[in-house]
């Protein structure tokens, strides 16, 4: 009998990173694809489907203005319990530390149905940093199946754990889609044009930052004020980082700019000669695309960026921010180039490896490998 596999992503991170492995998955004759979209994201989400080809079963839109976590939480957990209840699928594949990847996976749990987790082992192992995303992906190791890490750090850490469910490493699809966008022709007049000699693009919006916006944010609107900086901050919609920014930062120097589609984003920041960031995607992004990368946070579930010299740790302290991003700029602080998270595909490893649980032979996946 033909084994359905469920991929299941709600938010713009998990659509990009499940997105290569939907596309072998879809292309197998032997697999039946179900996707699910939960709706978690519902901004930019779109166009990451187009451009990737994603098809989805369910477009279930469970995100309402003004619901809590928890509500959502059980929002998802209900339904997703539900579609399992109507597709029965073979296994269900989630991305990340989100809520639909924690609900998703206990769902499947509680229907018996095994969970593969990709992007599997990251850990600060500080439970609130990031909140709740550190505690999100330790639960889901605890029903994982298969567990497909991005670096041998992160499967190191699985061991440790001593989770249940097999661990490989994968590597980390993100550098199977980016390589894909930044080899596609791209529009550039969907971004600003350079108007100064060097560019600073920043984004901030970590729950765990938000008492420390101010210092960030001044620390932004002084790098602003040299004369030959310009700099960028694509705005968060959380209503605390809004409040934040339009409080604290120099609106004469810093652009404020509305958040782009995914391959517009890419192309804008791949002209960033600095990134300022306490985004964990774009921990994965500068490096590929060789930008140097200043971390806003004091720990980071991606040490391998750190250890391997592809970002720095800058924490939240103003002083310590301007000092690093202008020896930087300036050429005294060395970076490596490259990604720490694999060779592009990692999407045929996972698909790989899942085949492999249904008797399947690697030769159905490797003739794809130049089309992903």
């Amino acid at each position: 009998m033909m084994p359905k596999v469920a991929l299941v992503f709600g938010t713009r991170p998990e659509a990009i990173k499940l997105a290569p492995i939907a596309k072998i998955l879809s292309t197998i004759p032997t697999i039946s694809y179900l996707g699910v979209n939960t709706g978690q994201h519902t901004d930019l989400m779109p166009s990451i489907m187009e451009r990737f080809g994603i098809t989805t079963s369910y477009q279930l839109n469970l995100m309402v203005a003004g619901q809590t976590l928890i509500e959502l939480e059980t929002h998802l957990l209900e339904t997703m319990t539900q579609v399992f209840e109507i597709e029965h699928p073979d296994a269900v594949i989630v991305q990340g530390d989100t809520a639909t990847a924690v609900a998703t996976a206990l769902s499947a749990f509680h229907c018996g149905i095994p969970v593969g987790h990709v992007e599997a082992g990251l850990r600060t192992y500080l439970r609130e940093t990031p909140f709740p995303e550190e505690t999100f992906r330790r639960i889901i190791a605890t029903f994982s199946h298969w567990n497909f890490a991005p670096s041998d750090h992160a499967a190191a850490n699985l061991a440790s754990e001593r989770v249940p469910g097999k661990i490989y490493v994968t590597g980390n699809p993100i550098v199977d889609a980016l390589t894909t966008i930044v080899h596609a022709p791209h529009d550039s007049n969907a971004w600003p044009k350079q108007r100064k000699q060097r560019r600073i693009v920043a984004t901030i919006h970590r729950r765990e930052n938000h008492p420390y916006l101010p210092q960030i944010f001044t620390a932004l609107s002084a790098l602003a004020q040299y004369p030959d900086i310009e700099l960028f901050l694509p705005l968060h919609p959380n209503p605390v980082v809004v409040q934040a920014a339009h409080e604290f930062l120099s609106h004469g120097q810093v652009e404020i700019i509305e958040p782009m589609e995914y391959e517009s984003w890419i192309g804008f920041l791949n002209t960033a000669d600095l990134v300022i960031s306490d985004s964990g995607g774009i921990q994965e992004e500068a490096p590929i695309l060789g930008i140097p990368l200043l971390i806003a946070r004091e720990e980071t579930e991606r040490p391998e960026v750190v250890s391997g010299g592809y970002g720095y740790l800058v924490g939240h302290n103003r002083d310590r921010i301007i000092d690093v991003a202008m020896e930087t700029l300036n050429g005294h602080v060395r970076y490596a180039r490259g990604s720490p998270y694999g060779d592009g595909h990692a999407a045929e490893r996972i698909v790989d490896h899942l085949l492999g649980e249904y008797g399947l032979t690697a030769s159905e996946v490797m003739p794809l490998a130049n089309n992903n």
